[in-house]
C-alpha cells in the first residue's frame, strides 16, 4: 500500500471493511455432487473471506442442517472459525445445548477444537434453537491445523453427565468423541470457507457429501488479486479426480467466467466469452487423481469494467468480477456459455474471485477539468481526480476545494463530501477515482489573481468538538489533511495533470507563498478589514456593483478586499469612521465583533436579559451584544463581556466560525 499523508485526524477509525477476496482465500461455492444440471441460477453468492453473510430465513421444518463459516488463513496463527448455521429444526435430545468441534478426517480421532456449548433459545419450546439458527464460535491455537490434511466441521449434542456417574458425555479436546455425546452433523472442513450451498450430512441419513474432488485456487501461487490488464498464471490444485470418478463424471475442464451481477447488487451482465481450460490440452491429471496445473491467462483479454446501462459523469466504474468453475462435461457435449454457468449446469465447484483492471499504483493523483468560462455568472466545476490509490486516513471522504493561492487563504468553494466507494475495502476509492462538482457563485473568482485546487480529507470533529474539515471563508490550515494541490488554470487542463503533494515544491517557484500562521500569529490582532471579508466570503462573495470611485478616501479600488468592504457597506454593517475613512487596518473590539455579525445576520429582532455584569440596558451595542450571546458569537458566555476587548487572529476565527454555524 502507498504511502498517503499524515493524517491530523484524532478520530478513531472506523471499523475496516472486509479485505480484498483473494484467490489463495476465496470463498468456495460447492455445488451438488452429482452434475447439478439444474442448479438455481440465483445460488448465493460467495461471502468476503474473512466476513459472513447475514443468515438466511429457516427454509424447512425438517432437520436439515447447512452452515456457513469463514476463511481459515495462516494456520501458524491463532484462528477463530465463526459458524453460522440453519435448519436444525425440531428437538435434539441431549440436555443442555450443542457444541461445534473441529477434528482430523477419520473414525476415533480427538478433537483438535471445540466451541462452548451453545445453549437453547427458543422461547416457547424445550430443547429447541429459535428458527432453527445455530451460531458459535470455535478458537483454534496456532499449528492446530495442517492443510495437508483433511479435517471435520461437525455439531455434537452435549449430554452432560451419564446417570449414576460421573463420566462428562460430552466432546472433550484431546479425546475422540465417539461415546462422548450425540453426532447430530458433519462436514468436511473447507480451508476456504463454507457459504453453505451443501447440507451437511446427517447419521442415518443419505450422505449429501459424495467424495467429491478438493479444489482450490491461486494466482501466480500467491494471495493476490487477479490482474486482468496484465493477465497472468491461475494455479488451479485439486485432488480426487480419480479414474473412476471421471468416468462417472466427465471430463474435467475449468472455466474463468464473470460473474453476474456488479458488487452494488444490480443485475448487470457481462459481455463476455469464458475462458476454457480442458483436460489433456491444458492441463493433466495424475495417476493419483490429482490436478495441479498451471493456467496461463494473457493479458486483456478479460473485460475490465462492467459497461454501466446509462452513462453520466461521476458514474462508479466496476471491476468485473470472476469466477473459477470446476466443470465435468461428457464427450460431445458443447462448450458451455456464460449464461450456462451462470445457470450452475454441470458445475460441480465455484470460486468466487476478485478482480481489479490494474495493480494498484503508488498515490499518484492527477486531476482534470474543463473550461471555467464566464467567472460573473454561477458555474460548477466538475472535477475528475485519478491515482487517488490505498487508504485515506479520515472519516468519511474528501472535498475539492478552490482558494486564492498563497498561505493561509481562505476557502472561496467547495464541493460536497465524496465519499468512499470501494465495495469490500474501507476508506478506499474504486480504481483511485475522486471526482466531484464544485459550485463557484459568480465573482468568487477574478482572472487577474491565481487559485489553486485542491484535495482534502475531511476528518470530522476532533474530540474538542471542532469541525477539521475545509469550510467556505475560513483558511484551510489545521482543519483537514492536505491530500493533493494544483494550480487552478481558467482555461481548464486538457487531460489529467500530475497534482502536487502537501510536501511538494512548486515546480514554477513563482509563489509568494508564507508559512502557514504559528501561534504567535494566531494571537495578533485581528483588523476591520479582514472582519469584514470575513464575513463576506461567508455569505458566498455574492457579487457587488464596484464603484469607480471608492467611498472611503483610505480605500483604493485596486484592494483586493474592495468588494468586501462595499458589500459590507451594501448591507449596512458598517459605513466607515465618522472621520469618512473605513479604517481596514484598525483593530477590532468585542463589541464591533457583535456588532459587525448581528448586522450581517438581518439585525433580527432579539428578546431575553443580558447575562453578563458589564451590560445593561442602555449599554452600548447592548442589542447586538445580547443576540451575539444568544448565537454563541461570544468569546465569554456569561460573567463580563469586556466590550473592549482587542479580537486576536485566533479568536476571530473562532467568532467567524461560530456565526457559521449558529441556528437560522
Amino acid at each position: 500500500m502507498s504511502t498517503l499523508p499524515n493524517s491530523k485526524s484524532s478520530f478513531l477509525r472506523a471499523a475496516q471493511g472486509c479485505g480484498a477476496l483473494v484467490l489463495a482465500g476465496a470463498m468456495v461455492l460447492p455445488m451438488t455432487p452429482a452434475l447439478a444440471q439444474n442448479a438455481a441460477a440465483d445460488a448465493p453468492v460467495a461471502a468476503v473471506a474473512g466476513s459472513l453473510p447475514a443468515d438466511p430465513a429457516p427454509k424447512a421444518d425438517a432437520f436439515t442442517p447447512h452452515w456457513r463459516y469463514n476463511t481459515l488463513a495462516d494456520t501458524s496463527k491463532d484462528q477463530e472459525l465463526r459458524f453460522s448455521g440453519w435448519d436444525f429444526n425440531g428437538d435434539i435430545q441431549s440436555p443442555k445445548g450443542v457444541q461445534i468441534l473441529v477434528r482430523e478426517k477419520g473414525s476415533n480421532t480427538p478433537v483438535l477444537a471445540i466451541s462452548d456449548v451453545i445453549e437453547y433459545n427458543d422461547p416457547e419450546y424445550a430443547f429447541q434453537y429459535q428458527h432453527g439458527l445455530l451460531n458459535g464460535n470455535v478458537k483454534i491455537p496456532a499449528n492446530t491445523l495442517n492443510k495437508a490434511k483433511q479435517y471435520v466441521v461437525e455439531v455434537w449434542g452435549n449430554n452432560g453427565y451419564q446417570e449414576g456417574s460421573e463420566d462428562l458425555v460430552t466432546p472433550v479436546v484431546g479425546k475422540a468423541p465417539e461415546g462422548r455425546g450425540t453426532l447430530l452433523a458433519s462436514q468436511t472442513l473447507n480451508f476456504n470457507g463454507s457459504d453453505g450451498t451443501t447440507a451437511a450430512d446427517v447419521p442415518g441419513a443419505k450422505a449429501t457429501q459424495e467424495d467429491a474432488p478438493t479444489f482450490e485456487v491461486l494466482y501466480d501461487g500467491k494471495a493476490q488479486l487477479l490482474y486482468t490488464f496484465e493477465g497472468g498464471t491461475v494455479h488451479v490444485k485439486g485432488s480426487g479426480f480419480t479414474k473412476e470418478w471421471r468416468e462417472k463424471h466427465g471430463k474435467v475442464a475449468v472455466y474463468l467466467a464473470a460473474s453476474q451481477g456488479v458488487p452494488d447488487g444490480s443485475l448487470l451482465p457481462a459481455d463476455d466469452t469464458p475462458l476454457r481450460f480442458e483436460e489433456g490440452k491444458d492441463f493433466t491429471i495424475a495417476e493419483d487423481g490429482t490436478l495441479d496445473a498451471q493456467l496461463t491467462v494473457k493479458p486483456d483479454v478479460l473485460q475490465r469494467y462492467y459497461e454501466p446501462r446509462y452513462y453520466f459523469p461521476g458514474i462508479p466504474t466496476y471491476d468485473v468480477r470472476y469466477e473459477v468453475d470446476l466443470v465435468a462435461e461428457q464427450q460431445g457435449q458443447p462448450q458451455l456459455t456464460i449464461e450456462d454457468l451462470w445457470a450452475g449446469k454441470n458445475v460441480i465447484r465455484r470460486i468466487a474471485v476478485q478482480t481489479q483492471a490494474f495493480r494498484p499504483s503508488p498515490f499518484a493523483p492527477k486531476v482534470e477539468y474543463k473550461a471555467l468560462g464566464d467567472t460573473t455568472t454561477d458555474q460548477d466545476i466538475y472535477f475528475s481526480g485519478t491515482g487517488f490509490y490505498g487508504e485515506i486516513h479520515s472519516v468519511k471522504g474528501v472535498q475539492y476545494v478552490i482558494r486564492e493561492k498563497g498561505s493561509n487563504t481562505p476557502v472561496l468553494a467547495t464541493s460536497d463530501i465524496i465519499e468512499y466507494n470501494h465495495h469490500d475495502r474501507a476508506f478506499e476509492y474504486v480504481n483511485g477515482v475522486v471526482n466531484g462538482t464544485v459550485k463557484v457563485p459568480a465573482n468568487t473568482l477574478d482572472t487577474s489573481k491565481k487559485y489553486v485546487v485542491e484535495v482534502w480529507a475531511n476528518d470530522g470533529y476532533s474530540e474538542k468538538g471542532e469541525l477539521l474539515a475545509p469550510v467556505v471563508g475560513k483558511p484551510t490550515e489545521g482543519r483537514g489533511t492536505l491530500l493533493a494541490w494544483q494550480d487552478l488554470d481558467l482555461n481548464g487542463t486538457n487531460g489529467y495533470r500530475e497534482a502536487n503533494l502537501p510536501n511538494a515544491q512548486d515546480p514554477k517557484k513563482d509563489d509568494d507563498q508564507k508559512p502557514a500562521p504559528s501561534d504567535e500569529k494566531l494571537k495578533t490582532p485581528a483588523t476591520r478589514g479582514e472582519l469584514a471579508a470575513a464575513l463576506y466570503l461567508q455569505a458566498g462573495a455574492p457579487k457587488v456593483n464596484l464603484p469607480a470611485v471608492s467611498p472611503w478616501p483610505d480605500v483604493k479600488t485596486d484592494d483586493p478586499n474592495y468588494a468586501a468592504y462595499i458589500w459590507v457597506r451594501e448591507k449596512g454593517i458598517s459605513y466607515g469612521w465618522s472621520d469618512g475613512k473605513f479604517h481596514a487596518d484598525a483593530g477590532i473590539s468585542n463589541a464591533t465583533v457583535a456588532a459587525f455579525t448581528y448586522r450581517a445576520a438581518g439585525s433580527p429582532a432579539v428578546m431575553g436579559d443580558s447575562p453578563y455584569s458589564d451590560v445593561a440596558p442602555g449599554s452600548a451595542f447592548y442589542r447586538e451584544i445580547l443576540w451575539a450571546q444568544q448565537n454563541k458569537v461570544v468569546l465569554n458566555a456569561s460573567g463580563a463581556f469586556d466590550a473592549q476587548h482587542m479580537v486576536t487572529h485566533g479568536e476571530l476565527e473562532t467568532l467567524i466560525e461560530a456565526f457559521q454555524a449558529r441556528a437560522k
